[in-house]
């Protein structure tokens, strides 16, 4: 496959109110699209500061103008093997490995005439969805208005979505847990911890563990895999591990100790669609679910998250997030790029 030609974009955008996470705050969207074009079409790919919070993406972009878009253009690819020697020394580096492979992807996707799924083993089907919510702003005294963040589950439960995600870090717990679920007796919900957690907190996750959640994510930092099979064990709902999963290595680990029931793979964290499908086959094997992570992004990124949910051993719904959520008008344009995800009235979106 040849690939005429390689660009990026470098988007910048304030979110309405700054999310807050267990990384910090994060004032503005980041996001980079790689895009690779034929003469038959163009195959895209994004990474986001949503899913990267750490990451220089000024610095990133400028990397990627100056030493790969070059590497990229004017070249043929037939498979993986060869964009990895194209890429030399760069190939080692996940985030732009990543980037590459799931634009070569997409690209194959364009030449053949086919969606994406047909491309990467899947089937067109169509996919119950969850959103999360976060802590909400400070209100003039300095604390989380929680009063706007059980508006916000009621209205979400109201509006037809069957599961929702809740953020959840020290100080922002079990108060508030509490009174979702003494609201919402019956409805399903998992909390998200984003590692913020340690061995110091096991009372707040056994209060929180008698609300009911559906599963509890990611308690503890990325590489505490040993603490997560501890904590397993003491659970009757699954743990999930979400930022543990870089590497089919380290989800074989998790894997033989037990650390978790389910598990969140985001193929941009994982190091491209092939060691994504890697996971996702030693989960299978396992007997462990899958569920696709998927933070917020512009449509190239969720529909690329969106495809790869359509293979086989994905269980749980899809993570979506509407964009008219987190900007203004003015901000929104430009970011849901197409093909636009629209989201149906039972709350389903349509893999093609």
């Amino acid at each position: 496959m040849q690939i005429q030609r390689s660009s990026i974009n470098f988007i910048e955008r304030p979110f309405l109110e700054p999310l807050h996470s267990a990384f910090g705050t994060i004032p503005k969207f980041e996001s980079i699209i790689l895009s690779l074009e034929s003469g038959a079409g163009t195959g895209r790919a994004e990474v986001t500061n949503t899913l990267f919070p750490d990451l220089d993406f000024p610095a990133l972009a400028l990397t990627l103008e100056q030493q790969i878009i070059p590497l990229l253009a004017n070249r043929s690819v037939s498979d993986t093997e060869s964009l990895r020697k194209l890429l030399g020394k760069w190939s080692r580096n996940p985030v732009i490995y990543a980037l590459a492979e799931m634009a070569w992807f997409d690209l194959q996707a364009a030449e053949k005439g086919v969606p994406l799924v047909k491309v990467l083993g899947g089937e067109p089907v169509s996919q119950q969805v969850f959103t999360s919510i976060d802590e909400p702003p400070l209100d003039e005294d300095g604390y989380p208005e929680a009063n706007k963040f059980l508006d916000q589950v009621r209205n979400f439960y109201d509006s037809g979505y069957v599961h929702l995600e809740f953020k959840v870090r020290p100080g922002w717990d079990i108060a508030v847990i509490r009174a979702v679920r003494q609201e919402n007796p019956d409805s399903s919900f998992h909390l998200d911890f984003e590692g913020a957690l340690g061995v110091t907190n096991y009372d707040t996750l056994f209060q929180l563990r008698d609300f009911f959640p559906f599963m509890m994510e990611q308690p503890f930092p990325a590489d505490e895999l040993v603490e997560d099979a501890s904590f397993q064990g003491m659970l009757t709902c699954a743990l999930c591990l979400d930022e543990s999963v870089t590497s089919p290595g380290i989800v074989a680990a998790a894997l033989k100790l037990g650390s978790a029931k389910t598990v969140k793979i985001n193929p941009m964290r994982a190091g491209g669609f092939e060691k994504a499908k890697e996971i996702l086959a030693l989960c299978r094997e396992a007997g462990v679910d899958c569920w696709i992570s998927s933070p917020l992004s512009t449509g190239v990124g969720a529909r690329s998250n969106l495809a790869f949910s359509s293979l086989e051993g994905f269980s749980g719904p899809f993570e979506y997030y509407d964009l008219s959520r987190f900007f203004t008008p003015e901000h929104l344009e430009g970011l849901e790029l197409p093909p636009v995800l629209t989201l149906d009235e039972e709350k389903t979106l349509r893999i093609e």
